[in-house]
């Protein structure tokens, strides 16, 4: 801290002359914030909502799209879906390319999802019901459709949360195939294997690298890439391995949840298995998703109970699953009043415990104490930021955050430091928008921390509760003519003000560290109770007029006797 003994001489009298410190005022605090255990409309986690196109999507534009009404009666729900999952049946091109119909009203899909302001998992398969004929084209014809969706995927990745691994198999399940090309229910050769692998690489380059690919079965990316696990330092890259996450449709179910991960026996339990760690691991930096599919026969169902759901949850990070299936399932899972607990916690759920404002001087800096208590971390990369907003002129200046929200899990400690450009007072936020331009000024999209009075539904800011005051102390010359002055000084219980008009004015007082002790009205010659405050050297701001502040210094000592007529600071 510096101080300025420079003193100014007026040419038609001698003026009295303060010394005056010049600093900036600092109104900094620790703010411990509340949690909330409302469930959250955040994205890209939480329930998901099943829909599918019908027979006539090929054939009439604009029939069977999700309406926007409809999307807003899920996100507004109880449930505050913010995921749709949209399975795109292709069984009408079976032997022919996707016409101009299907691909038109695939588009008005994306439309109506964005004005909602949602996202969704798509999924592209050619059967819907196990068969003897063919569940999907040759591979020649699949390529063809992945190469007539590029377009498609590329235009819409701000809002596709994940490409599904279908194309292959019932369901687009990879499983029953009738192929010779592919192999199918689970005799897969070498060269097979190779013909999948090209379908899975296909996507990869028709779909943007922001948006992940997911595969049905742990052995369906090992078989291919490969089972090194990823880490810290290879997760986020753009290859198969860092994009390939996974989705479980048959989620605590027997035989290993139907395939997910290779058990000995039916009722063999697959946690801690060997695939089962592997997918608990590849999914701290990727999506898991998916639906159950009924009751788990073994051990009289104990795995396919709320708390057991709730468990594995946890163990294999899952983002999002399917409200619609399996209902038996999931009236379980209320009556043992674990769902509200699973709707919070899928996916990320980030709780602001702390925040503290501290300075040195003009640089200023923010240390944040974060929580994440859900099932999962985001998987995709998102900015965060603060905002320092002028309390005057609203005027907006945002501060990228060095942190990787993506690494966000359990406690999370972040310090941020930060300039003020002007003198006056600011208001703190915290903003995580999406990362693509298109949504990034849409509140929808932007992360809601779990915390009471902190939420601004239309801005997407999370408020801090943090105020600071900049303002300039130098030094000034304070003659008769000027508008405040303060005696006794030094002083012990009061100061009395006195002002050159006859007007109420506002003071506000600060200690040396620059933190507002005071915010009062005064009128003339008014005394000041100041006993309860420490011995010390203290400000008086007066605000002159909208550009002007006269700042005053005092001294509070105890044994001070001084009067009036006694010197002035």
């Amino acid at each position: 801290m510096k101080y300025h003994n420079t003193i100014f001489i007026t040419r038609k009298s001698i003026s009295l002359l303060f010394f005056l410190i010049s600093q900036t005022i600092v109104l900094g605090q620790t703010v411990t914030y509340q949690p909330s255990t409302d469930i959250i409309a955040n994205p890209e986690r939480g329930l998901q909502k099943y829909s599918i196109t019908s027979s006539d999507y090929a054939t009439v534009s604009g029939t069977n799209n999700l309406s926007v009404a409809t999307l807003n009666s899920w996100k507004t729900s109880t449930d505050k879906v913010t995921v749709v999952y949209r399975y795109f049946l292709l069984d009408s091109f079976l032997n022919s390319d996707i016409n101009s119909t299907y691909l038109s009203n695939i588009q008005t899909d994306f439309d109506n999802i964005r004005t909602a302001g949602l996202k969704i998992i798509v999924r592209f398969s050619y059967s819907n019901a196990q068969g003897t004929a063919p569940q999907q084209p040759i591979k020649s014809q699949i390529l063809t459709h992945i190469s007539q969706l590029t377009s498609i995927l590329n235009t819409n990745k701000d809002i596709i949360m994940s490409h599904q691994a279908g194309f292959i198999g019932t369901w687009g399940e990879w499983y029953y195939t009738n192929s010779t090309e592919f192999g199918t229910d689970g005799n897969i050769s070498p060269s097979q294997w190779l013909n999948r692998q090209e379908i899975v690489d296909a996507m990869l380059a028709a779909t943007p690298p922001e948006i992940p690919i997911q595969v049905r079965y742990a052995s369906i990316k090992t078989s291919m890439y490969g089972n090194t696990l990823l880490t810290e330092q290879t997760a986020y890259l753009n290859t198969a391995n860092a994009r390939i996450g996974f989705y479980n449709d048959a989620f605590l179910n027997n035989f290993g949840d139907q395939g997910t991960y290779a058990v000995s026996s039916e009722c063999a339990n697959p946690v801690g298995t060997t695939e089962y760690n592997y997918i608990s691991n590849e999914t701290k930096y990727l999506p898991m998703t998916g639906e159950t599919n009924g009751f788990n026969p073994c051990d009289n169902g104990l795995r396919t109970t709320g708390a057991n759901a709730k468990n594995e949850m946890n163990l294999t990070n899952w983002s999002t699953i399917n409200r619609d299936f399996y209902t038996p399932f999931w009236d379980g899972v209320i009556s043992s009043n674990h769902y509200e607990d699973i709707l919070k916690n899928l996916g990320y759920r980030f709780v602001l415990n702390s925040s503290e404002v501290s300075s040195n001087g003009t640089t200023f800096n923010i240390a944040l104490n974060i929580s994440n208590i859900g099932f999962a971390r985001p998987f995709k990369k998102r900015n965060v930021y603060l905002v320092i907003k002028n309390t005057t002129t609203n005027e907006i200046t945002t501060e990228l955050i060095n942190t990787d929200i993506r690494t966000w899990e359990n406690s999370v400690s972040i310090t941020h430091s930060f300039n003020l450009r002007v003198e006056d007072t600011f208001q703190l936020y915290l903003w995580v928008p999406d990362n693509e331009t298109s949504l990034e000024n849409n509140s929808s999209y932007s992360i809601q921390f779990a915390n009471k009075n902190t939420w601004e539904p239309t801005t997407g800011y999370n408020n801090l509760l943090q105020t600071i005051s900049s303002v300039t102390l130098g030094l000034e010359d304070y003659s008769i003519n000027k508008k405040i002055l303060i005696h006794p000084n030094p002083t012990s219980d009061f100061i009395t003000i006195e002002l050159k008009n006859n007007n109420e004015e506002k003071i506000k007082i600060y200690n040396i560290y620059g933190q507002l002790i005071r915010v009062t009205s005064i009128s003339n010659n008014q005394k000041l109770d100041i006993s309860e405050l420490p011995n010390g050297t203290y400000f008086i701001s007066l605000q002159n007029n909208k550009s002007s502040t006269s700042t005053l210094k005092f001294i509070k000592n105890k044994q001070s006797r001084v009067g009036k007529g006694d010197s002035h600071p």
